[in-house]
């Protein structure tokens, strides 16, 4: 039971994850009311080459076999134009714009469930634009409250984590990678937004040494409440759909 205790106190912990990579879900919502993703654009068309009409008596090169240096070129325009527009930063890296800035965070955490009293603790959140508007790079302070090992009685114990958020062209979804004081796990989530626009949910694996459990499943949510306000939720999946262990409130600074 202390070991499933401290094991589900630890999922809490790296649920902080959310501050970076569920922000994105916000600038979703924001800026998209009610439709999902728009696809990535679509690369240069491409037009076949088209050579003269062979002699009847001359064979087709063999598959395989190396291209002319005209065939050779245009193909290698035609990959340059492409990886230039996947490269590019685009829609889907816009809705983000609204994250940038200075936040201040409530967290709320049950280790026992959410039918337990939760503990509450309060950071801030500092959202930058990195690599020429391609990924969000965040920063966060806080105080994380769990309970000793030793003694059984919550503790303050100091937190930072840094994330990056971005927007993945080609596969046409966000993603998030998150690294923390806390942990040498490196976490990384995919997701997007529902038919309706207001709601986006990533999913992401942790593992538990505590349970000798590699890859557990998580799902986190994030709600928008008002353009300077949105929520982030936290599931394990593992104890039920439903079973939140994590809540975390975001309130733009004035």
């Amino acid at each position: 039971m202390r070991n499933q205790q401290y094991s589900r106190w630890a999922m809490v912990l790296r649920g902080v994850i959310g501050v970076a990579v569920l922000l994105t879900a916000v600038g979703l919502i924001v800026n998209q009311a009610a439709s999902q993703d728009k696809p990535a654009p679509a690369g240069p068309e491409k037009k076949p080459f088209v050579a003269d009409k062979p002699p009847a008596d001359e064979k087709k090169p063999a598959a395989g076999a190396a291209l002319s240096p005209e065939d050779e070129k245009a193909s290698m325009a035609e990959m340059m134009a492409l990886m230039e527009i996947l490269g590019t930063p685009g829609e889907g890296h816009k809705r983000l714009e609204t994250l940038v800035g200075s936040w201040d965070l409530v967290i709320r955490s049950w280790c026992g469930g959410p039918d337990k009293p939760c503990t509450e603790s309060k950071g801030t959140s500092q959202v930058r634009w990195i690599l020429g508007g391609r990924y969000l790079s965040e920063e966060v302070t806080s105080e994380f409250v769990m309970p000793n090992p030793e003694t059984g009685k919550d503790e303050k114990y100091p937190f930072q984590g840094q994330g990056l958020t971005g927007y993945d062209n080609y596969r046409n979804m966000y993603v998030g990678t998150w690294v923390d004081s806390m942990s040498t796990q490196m976490f990384v989530s995919r997701g997007s937004a529902d038919q309706t626009g207001k709601v986006i949910t990533y999913y992401g694996e942790m593992d538990e040494p505590a349970l000798d459990v590699h890859g557990r499943m998580v799902k986190m949510v994030t709600r928008l409440v008002d353009k300077d306000k949105h929520v982030m939720e936290m599931y394990d999946l593992h104890a039920g759909d439903n079973f939140k262990v994590m809540e975390i409130v975001y309130t733009r600074k004035n």
